[in-house]
């Protein structure tokens, strides 16, 4: 018997397209978004991810998908910029505040999904069945709800149980559920996600700890009465940055983590970005405990059932390189590792949009590391899961059969 498959996709903006660069390396350019997910029994999705989700529900190919992250114009509508003077005022004296408008996202997204953007996310996802399954697929994209203040999961069908209780089939349209997801607060968006003709308000899924909605997909598989060690994740990531901590003996490098900057505002700062941090790199991690450390796995194959799929913003290390042993990976040059490295979630420029898709090639061809389920962060060594996109993608087609 197929173990029970989840895709994950993270939230990150237009960092997204990485995770449509991994689906083509796995499936082909031309597959249709219906054919991806047959392949899957649950999909999950927050923010950016939530808009590649969408897609496929839509059915686009993946090129398709690609070609509408590479759209100027389909980014500058999601991301259109705020009117209100005093918001623009505020980012534009301190660096923080909102940019852009939040009752502008929802048409977009409308006109992006003109088959399926405006059915419930419970008819959107109907037809769409698991290859030789007889049941729909369970899509779960996820929200904050923010006049209640906790998380709000926006799920296509019942998950319900004695041990559980019970959470309903969410009652919002597709289009909905991924403005709800895309809402991130404080730098990004001037105000709750709010629906035309449905009570709520919202905020992205990355403030309920789940940017990284692995964990919560896990959960709603063992909710729908999943054995846990029959599940397996493919959780595809829109890239980490990651510095290592100097070491003793070490040279300078300026490639090593310096410390924070204290005040408020890189106090502020460093708040309003931690929900893109450590939480959902731990749900990674707690993901695979939960599906039991891959116990019962070829170990040759892969040490968890836990698939990461995610480009580090990182430098390499060699031995060779007796003044500075880090470097810039790929043979970037350090401006090009620090422009990347200093890109927000928000890039909608086209020339920030190509940095993104050449730092995903780099990826792909192994040049630059991949996350693993949990590594070392002060050294950057793997310590479970797969630090390369080729090994991470052979662990999958394995552990998935």
């Amino acid at each position: 018997m197929a173990p029970y498959r989840i895709l994950s996709m993270d939230g990150g903006g237009s960092w997204a397209l990485i995770q449509v660069k991994a689906l083509i390396a796995l499936f082909g350019n031309q597959a249709t978004g219906h054919e991806v997910l047959s392949q899957f029994d649950l999909a999950a999705a927050n923010s950016g991810g939530s808009i590649v989700l969408g897609c496929l529900i839509e059915n686009f190919t993946l090129q398709q998908i690609l070609d509408f992250f590479h759209d100027e114009g389909q980014r500058k509508a999601v991301f259109s910029k705020t009117n209100k003077i005093g918001d623009q005022v505020l980012n534009e004296v301190i660096g923080i505040g909102p940019r852009y408008s939040a009752d502008k996202k929802l048409p977009a997204l409308q006109q992006a999904l003109p088959r399926r953007g405006n059915l419930l996310l419970s008819e959107a996802v109907a037809d769409i069945r698991r290859e030789n399954g007889d049941d729909s697929i369970h899509a779960l994209i996820l929200g904050f709800d923010y006049d209640r203040t906790r998380a709000a999961f926006f799920r296509s069908k019942t998950v319900d149980g004695p041990s559980w209780g019970s959470g309903g089939a969410a009652e919002v349209t597709l289009a909905e559920a991924i403005h709800a997801s895309t809402n991130a607060p404080v730098n990004y968006f001037d105000g709750p996600a709010r629906f035309p003709n449905r009570p709520g308000r919202y905020w992205d899924g990355a403030v309920s700890g789940c940017n990284n909605p692995v964990l919560a997909a896990v959960t709603e598989a063992v909710g729908l009465k999943q054995d846990p060690h029959e599940i397996v994740a493919l959780s595809l990531g829109t890239a980490n940055n990651a510095l290592p901590w100097p070491q003793p003996g070490d040279p300078p490098s300026l490639y090593t983590q310096p410390p924070s900057k204290t005040g408020l505002r890189s106090d502020v700062k460093k708040l309003a970005t931690a929900i893109l941090d450590d939480p959902p790199d731990a749900a990674t991690f707690v993901a695979h405990v939960m599906t039991g450390c891959g116990a019962g796995l070829d170990p040759a194959v892969s040490d968890s059932r836990i698939i990461r799929m995610n480009p580090l913003v990182s430098p390499r290390k060699s031995a060779a390189r007796a003044n500075d042993p880090w470097s810039a990976p790929g043979g970037m040059t350090h401006d090009q590792f620090e422009y990347i490295f200093n890109l927000d979630m928000d890039a909608v420029e086209t020339a920030e949009v190509d940095a993104i898709t050449q730092y995903a090639d780099l990826w792909l061809k192994d040049e630059v590391l991949n996350q693993p389920v949990r590594m070392n962060g002060d050294l950057l060594k793997r310590e479970v899961g797969q630090d390369t996109f080729s090994a991470a993608k052979a662990a999958w087609e394995k552990i998935s059969r």
